[in-house]
């Protein structure tokens, strides 16, 4: 974890540099080679088709209406409960464990210009090693309130690594990995995925000592992307090379594996946002610096295994949190872990269009304006808690449904935008008419709809204004 220091920010920070681009357990022994991009998903050289001329385009649907009422009650029902163990210091367990799938891709050829990096054999039965520790050592530490499913596969088509923006360092984008997420969450749906690349060992040493860029460029450590706030989340790291004495492991429920350390580091981060879903003090993953007020800091190897015990501490929801002369024991409690199945607040993905016919509510890369189109945008739709809904595009997941400079004013203009922390400017309330349309309210006093006009601006305006505001959100299949 060494590296972490350089990168602490870049943790936190990642979602908003992309902001331009917008609209029971098993690991599986399976060496699977992965050597042409799946049928199916398109390549950035394809064209986007053009929309019909005069009907909107059509997109496949699932039967059912779409219906908030009990998707909400359920939900603030799971986070009262959550709330109510954690204000108790309550750590009864839970009746029966959450299932909770990860796909893991262990990518064995990665390149940056003429930098080249492999996995060997021996890397290979390592990361099934470190798979297996993640698995059973978390469980364990949760007192068995989740049941991880790691399902393991290795990618051998070269994949190139990513340049983060104004630094040296190199990471697996989310995007490079999506073909092949794609392919094997086809029939199988995930709560995470992590990648895994090799740019340590003697034979990468020796491959790449003398090219340009060696000892410039270095993968990160670990960076996280995403979290329970995002539709899929998605984690990548370096697996480096076991520490002496730590491999073969002696207990797969003992976490003893330094990569074992930064898998887990890098996934905890996609539970930080608990935080703010239960709004209850939830402590980032690099509290154990020090640095955040509240609490303490914890010394590698001083206290346990590459600073274990902070981890273990949140994972148990035991974590001491000093304020106001007070210790709270803080992080996951039992009834905190449903709330990470994907599933849980992220409702999936949904065409909105308008109620009399006229098009679809769209946003564009070029164009960040809502405006009504003949082609569908498909929006992926996340409750957000307090009857709260956050609408982002599929295809430009950096982006919210946005209401302009957070003003709740008459005629204000609505785009998308990256996340700002206005929560009520990027939130949305539901609220269903008797047709089974929908209004899409602001949550300021106002309680102002989305409000469109053909050829027009998406705008904030009072129910009854001219323009479309009645909404029919269906489900893509």
């Amino acid at each position: 974890m060494k590296q972490k220091k350089r990168i602490v920010f870049l943790c936190l920070l990642l979602c908003a540099v992309v902001v331009l681009c917008a609209c029971g357990a098993r690991i599986e022994d399976n060496d699977t080679k992965v050597t042409s991009t799946p049928t199916g998903v398109p390549t950035k050289n394809e064209e986007t088709p053009k929309p019909a001329a005069e009907t909107p385009t059509a997109v496949p649907t699932e039967p059912s209406a779409f219906s908030i009422s009990s998707f909400t009650e359920n939900t603030e029902r799971m986070i009262r409960e959550a709330v109510e163990q954690y204000n108790a210091g309550d750590y009864t367990r839970l009746d029966e464990p959450v299932k909770y799938y990860v796909l893991w891709l262990g990518f064995t050829h990665v390149t940056f210009g003429d930098l080249d990096f492999q996995m060997t054999d021996f890397d290979r039965e390592y990361l099934k090693a470190v798979a297996l520790n993640y698995e059973k050592s978390v469980e364990s530490i949760a007192d068995h309130n989740i049941d991880i499913i790691v399902d393991l596969h290795f990618v051998d088509e070269v994949a190139p690594l990513t340049q983060y923006p104004g630094d040296d360092w190199l990471y697996l984008e989310q995007e490079t990995a999506m073909p092949y997420i794609e392919q094997y969450t086809a029939s199988q749906e995930v709560d995470t995925v992590l990648t895994t690349v090799q740019t340590a060992g003697e034979e990468n040493r020796a491959r790449n000592e003398s090219k340009d860029g060696h000892g410039v460029h270095d993968v990160i450590l670990g960076l996280e992307l995403a979290g329970i706030t995002s539709s899929l989340g998605y984690s990548t790291f370096n697996l480096t090379e076991p520490a002496q004495g730590t491999y073969p492991l002696a207990d797969p429920e003992i976490p003893s594996l330094y990569a074992t350390a930064v898998a887990v580091h890098e996934w905890m981060h996609q539970l930080e946002p608990m935080k703010e879903l239960l709004g209850v003090e939830y402590p980032d993953t690099h509290a154990y610096q020090g640095a955040t007020p509240g609490y303490q800091q914890y010394i590698n190897g001083a206290n346990d295994y590459d600073f274990f015990e902070f981890y273990k501490l949140v994972l148990k929801g035991k974590l001491p949190y000093e304020h106001d002369g007070t210790v709270k024991l803080v992080g996951m409690y039992p009834k905190m872990w449903p709330l990470i199945k994907r599933n849980i607040t992220n409702l999936g993905y949904y065409t909105i269009a308008a109620a009399d016919g006229s098009g679809y509510l769209t946003g564009q890369e070029a164009d960040p304006r809502l405006t009504l189109s003949k082609t569908p945008c498909v929006w992926d739709i996340r409750y957000s808690g307090e009857g709260h809904y956050v609408f982002t595009p599929k295809e430009l997941p950096t982006l919210l449904i946005d209401l302009g400079n957070a003003w709740d004013m008459e005629g204000n203009t609505i785009s998308l935008w990256q996340y700002t922390g206005y929560v009520d400017a990027q939130s949305w309330l539901l609220t269903e008419l008797e047709d089974g349309s929908y209004y899409m309210k602001t949550p300021y006093p106002s309680g102002r709809v989305i409000t469109v006009t053909e050829g027009e601006t998406a705008q904030l305006c009072t129910v009854g204004a001219e323009g479309v505001q009645k909404w029919t959100i269906e489900k893509v299949k």
